[in-house]
């Protein structure tokens, strides 16, 4: 986060980072520079500053719940993907990224659209009854969305 400060964080999104992508396609939207740095922000908070520290946080529902909530707040947190993908980066294989690929490849599968919320029912109960995790599903369906 001191990065980020000392060199603001449009110029750390551009020069060090390389990427100056937004948290959407409005081009008023925060960088994404920005929302990583709040959230980070939120995370140090709430004592959560170590991989070992998020972990003991994935495995205390109360807790879990209450950073969820404040990490909401961040403009850009939309239907919650990016944080699902922050939970399963941590090593939370329960959790999936209902982003568009996982949408796509539902809606043509089931021919019909369905929200994030079923999506992540249906990948959940698909991983179950195929003897794998939902991370694994999710992953899979993404190697195979990439490219189309």
């Amino acid at each position: 986060m001191t990065h980020i400060h000392t060199h603001g964080e449009a110029a750390f999104s551009s020069e060090v980072l390389q990427n100056r992508q937004r948290t959407r396609a409005n081009r008023d939207a925060p960088l994404k520079v920005e929302a990583a740095r709040q959230y980070a922000e939120i995370l140090v908070s709430h004592g959560i500053a170590t991989l070992a520290d998020a972990n003991a946080l994935l495995a205390d529902l109360d807790k879990l719940n209450t950073v969820e909530r404040d990490l909401a707040g961040i403009a850009g947190h939309g239907s919650g993907a990016r944080l699902a993908y922050l939970w399963m980066l941590l090593g939370d294989d329960s959790r999936i990224k209902p982003d568009r690929m996982v949408l796509r490849w539902l809606r043509t599968v089931l021919q019909r659209t369905v929200t994030t919320t079923q999506a992540i029912g249906l990948i959940s109960e698909a991983a179950a009854r195929s003897g794998c995790t939902p991370w694994e599903l999710d992953h899979a369906i993404w190697e195979s969305q990439r490219n189309v």
